[in-house]
Parts: C-alpha cells; sequence; structure tokens
C-alpha cells in the first residue's frame, strides 16, 4: 500500500463559521502535517526476518545497526518471568509486591499503587498486553532484588542467548541511553521465547485482558489483523520510533519478523505486513526455502487447559488491519511522549485508507521470481526443537516488491539512504563479476537475499525502474557465508568510488534503495 501526505482534517470549517457568528475570534486555520512517504525513520530504521525453525535469515536491512528497543525490552523482562516458572519459584498465583519506585513509573503503566500485590499470571497478562512499565519493574524487584541488579541478569541471559550487540539497563524499556540492541538480535529473543518457552508462548496471542473491570486491548494489530499471526511484541519510545517483531504461522512454515523505526504504527505494521507478504510469497515459489514444523505453543493453546492458559485460543483472523486503522483518530503529528498506549492510538493526517488502497490496485506489476526445484521437505516435530544459533548478519538490503499479482505491496516508498558498516566476510565469492578495470572496483548493493534465484528476480526488477540511471553496469551476484548458511548479494556494477556514490545517491532520491560497496575477490 502507497502512504500518500496531503489529507486535511475535516471538520475545521463548521466551528469556524459558528464561532464568526457569534462574534468570536476565528482561530487560526490548522494546517495540513505531510508525512514523510518512507514508514520508517532512516536514522532508527531496521528489519529482518528469519525462518522460525532454524534461524535462517530470509530478508535484512540494517540488521546489525545498533538501535532503541524501547519496549521491546519486556520481551526479556518476560523470558525470565517464565525461567522463574519453570524452575518452579513462582507459581501462576504467586503474588507480587507492588513498591514505590514500581508505581511511580512513566506511562504506559497499569495504575498500581505502592502496597499492592499483582498475581504472575495478571502480571504477563499486563506485560504482553498493556506494555505496562509499572509492572516490568515489580517483576523485576521480584527476580533481581532491585531493577538494576535484574538488568545485569538481562543482559547476561542475552548473551546466553546469542544476542551479542545488546545491553540491558531497566526491564520496561523507557529511555535509557545504555539501553540498546539490535533487529539480529530482537529476533533471536523472539525466537527463543517462541521455542523455550512454548508453554507460555500463547501469551502473545491473547487480544487483551480484564483488570478491576477494565478492558485492556493489545497494541499489536497483526493479531487478529494477519493471516497467521500469534504474537509477539510492539515498542514505542521517541528516540526508537516504533517497532514491533511478529510471529507468523502458515501452513506448518514459521516466521519471525522484525521492523523497527517506524514513523507511526500505521506505517510499521505495514511495514511488517508487506515483508511477510513477500516473505510468504518467496516460500509459495519454494517451499525449500524454509523448513517445516508443528509449533508447540499453538498445542499448548489448544490442549492445555487451566489457569495458566486461561483464555488462550489459536487468534483468528477478525478485522483487517485497514479497518482497525480506520477506527484510530487522526491527529496532526505523531505523538512525541514515551507513552506506548497514547502513540500506538495515533494516525497520522496522511495515513487514508481509501486513497491508498486505490494507489495500490494501480501498483506496478513486477517479474515474478523464478522457482527453485524444491528440495526434500524437512519436519521438526514439537518433541525435537532444533538447537538455536545466532543468526548469520549479511550486509543490509532492501526487498523490492515483487508478484504483485498474488500479493498487495503495503508499502513502495522513498527511503533515505542509510550506509551501514561495510563488513566482507570470510568465504565470499562472486559470480557474473565482469573483468575488473583499475579504479572501477565499486558496486551498488541493493540488498541480500536467501535464494540466489529472489537476488536475480530482484536485480531484474530493480533495472527495469532504474536503466537510465544504471546505463550498462553489470548484474552481480556475490554469495557470502556466515554460520553455515548462504546469503546472496544483489549488485550492480562495476563503477569508481565517486560514481557509485553519485547513482546510488540518485536512485535513493527516487526511493530505490542502495548502498556503495567495494567489490572483494
Amino acid at each position: 500500500m502507497l502512504f500518500l501526505a496531503g489529507v486535511i482534517l475535516a471538520g475545521l470549517t463548521a466551528p469556524a463559521e459558528a464561532a464568526k457568528r457569534k462574534g468570536a475570534k476565528q482561530p487560526a486555520k490548522r494546517a495540513t502535517v505531510t508525512m514523510p512517504r518512507s514508514p520508517t525513520d532512516p536514522l532508527k530504521d531496521a528489519a529482518l526476518v528469519i525462518d522460525g525453525v532454524t534461524g535462517k535469515v530470509l530478508y535484512a536491512r540494517n540488521e546489525t545497526a545498533e538501535r532503541r528497543p524501547a519496549s521491546l525490552t519486556k520481551m526479556m523482562t518476560l523470558y525470565l518471568l517464565f525461567d522463574a516458572l519453570k524452575a518452579g519459584k513462582l507459581t501462576m498465583e504467586t503474588p507480587l509486591p507492588v513498591s514505590q519506585r514500581a508505581a511511580i513509573q512513566k506511562p504506559t503503566k497499569l495504575g498500581l499503587r505502592r502496597g499492592q500485590t499483582i498475581p504472575v499470571d495478571t502480571a504477563i497478562r499486563a506485560l504482553v498486553i498493556r506494555s505496562a512499565n509499572d509492572v516490568a519493574v515489580v517483576v523485576a524487584e521480584a527476580l533481581g532484588g532491585t531493577e538494576s541488579h535484574f538488568a545485569v541478569m538481562m543482559t547476561e541471559k542475552a548473551r546466553q542467548l546469542g544476542m551479542r550487540s545488546t545491553n540491558f539497563h531497566n526491564a520496561s524499556g523507557l529511555p535509557d541511553p545504555l539501553q540498546i540492541s539490535t533487529a539480529s538480535d530482537m529476533a533471536i529473543l523472539g525466537r527463543r521465547l517462541a521455542y523455550d518457552h512454548a508453554q507460555y508462548f500463547p501469551y502473545f496471542s491473547l487480544s487483551g485482558f480484564n483488570y478491576k473491570g477494565t478492558w485492556f486491548a493489545s497494541h499489536n494489530k497483526l493479531v487478529g489483523g494477519y493471516d497467521g499471526a500469534d504474537g509477539i511484541k510492539t515498542g514505542y519510545t521517541n528516540a526508537s520510533g516504533f517497532n514491533l517483531v511478529s510471529s507468523v504461522v502458515r501452513e506448518g512454515n514459521h516466521v519471525i519478523a522484525v521492523v523497527m523505526g517506524g514513523r507511526t504504527a500505521v506505517r510499521r505494521d505495514m511495514e511488517m505486513v508487506r515483508l511477510l507478504d513477500q516473505t510468504f510469497t518467496q516460500i509459495t515459489a519454494n517451499p525449500a526455502l524454509v523448513a517445516r514444523t508443528t509449533v508447540p505453543w499453538r498445542q499448548v493453546a489448544q490442549n492445555a487447559p487451566g489457569p495458566a492458559t486461561a483464555g488462550f485460543s489459536l487468534p483468528q483472523v477478525k478485522t483487517s488491519l485497514q479497518n482497525q486503522f480506520a477506527a484510530l483518530s487522526p491527529v496532526p503529528n505523531v505523538v512525541q511522549r514515551d507513552d506506548e498506549d497514547a502513540a500506538e492510538a495515533v494516525r497520522a493526517p496522511d495515513e487514508n485508507f481509501s486513497v491508498i488502497h486505490a494507489e495500490d490496485s494501480s501498483a506496478a506489476k513486477l517479474p515474478a521470481v523464478a522457482a527453485v526445484p524444491p528440495k526434500p521437505e524437512v519436519r521438526v516435530m514439537a518433541a525435537n526443537i532444533p538447537s538455536i544459533r545466532p543468526t548469520p548478519r549479511p550486509d543490509a538490503g532492501f526487498l523490492t516488491a515483487q508478484q504483485a499479482t498474488q500479493i498487495k505491496t503495503a508499502v513502495n516508498a522513498p527511503r533515505p539512504q542509510i550506509r551501514p558498516s561495510l563488513r566482507e566476510e570470510t568465504g565470499e565469492g562472486d559470480a557474473d563479476t565482469p573483468p575488473s578495470v583499475p579504479g572501477r572496483n565499486w558496486t551498488i548493493q541493493i540488498g541480500a537475499y536467501a535464494d540466489k534465484a529472489l537476488a536475480s528476480a530482484q536485480l531484474a526488477a530493480y533495472a527495469g525502474k532504474a536503466q537510465d540511471v544504471l546505463g550498462r553496469a553489470s548484474r552481480i551476484i556475490a554469495p557470502v557465508q556466515s554460520n553455515g548458511h548462504t546469503m546472496y548479494r544483489a549488485r550492480f556494477g562495476l563503477f569508481a568510488e565517486r560514481e557509485a556514490r553519485d547513482v546510488c545517491s540518485r536512485l535513493t532520491q527516487r526511493g530505490q534503495t542502495c548502498f556503495a560497496a567495494v567489490q572483494t575477490r
């Protein structure tokens, strides 16, 4: 879907005329706020899609860049709480005491007061659904004595799980300059939550919960709004932008995806939908791209009654994301506070879904992805969950839209250039590389993909839209081995350094993401 600018808020004329008739001073005319068309802020942007069964990277963009996790932090708070439950240190009914420090946390919160207690089951629901900062501190103090000590425990656990670039300094994700992570690390954490704590993972699929007569709805609009989505967590602060980690299961294929730095909740979710749509289209074209499994947490939701799973059911698509967002109140600009609940309820003025839908219907069709002959199907049963290894970290890239007849592109927007650190890993060998000319050893990289056929198709689609800028540049597919997986870098070349940077700059200005990189042998 294309996110368009220039939708003026309705309802301004009548109040102004009424005020004029009464002799009151006419209020100043409200200006239209135009949001940038790109779904994410380039200084906060990151995205990653992995095979949930194996951890294989299917798509990556700025996945190792340092980012602010915001309330994605609570995934680790919950992981340690689930550890304590599994070890028998707590039960679902254990009352957790509320301290003064917990009670005074900034919103979003549950409104706990000092001296209260909250049972573990309610605490879990409040963290998953409400993203309550006061409850995060309650859990931290119950398990770690103090929140600062609990943050040390969180960081230690992160290292054990293979999250090499994450540092936790609080349990909630409220702004803290020492609280950093990456999309790659958040994908690892989401995956480990699903497979290490399958009996508790159904909490992430709940649509809401009741607390003292008040119904709190989940911030995660994909659950109940996107086919196969069964969790897991949203996050927002002004410093982080809008973040989301999603788990989606379709026909035995499990995918975990991360989007960080969204400009609004709508844009973040639409970018997530775009990446997921493309991923499942690729899986349909090449079933061997991912492993298959019977995910254990769905068996829990179906077969494990009792207080720990009260209210669990497999999420069904109840209403489209478009309908969910249409109910949000349009406001002239993005909320700048760090209150996630307030920020998630915001819709920018230009997020007009009737216009978006019309534009989406006229999207240009791109070449279909060449299917790769299927390999023998890999089945992983619930009782035989594979060991989890750190995911490979290819160079960042941007997956352009494809197979428009099969999917609806959620976002096809200009995206400012982000130049990641260029890290050439061992084992790279270049395919289809033109002869090197002295001084002309630079390329334009458009992405890194899990399949050579996909990389080839993306080069063809990209060239079709940028032939006037690329000229007669050669198409290059450069495989790179990392942690047992092969990724295929899709590049154009060869250029002189300045020429490569100029060409990429021109392409970026018109929304075709790329970055300049040295071609190595």
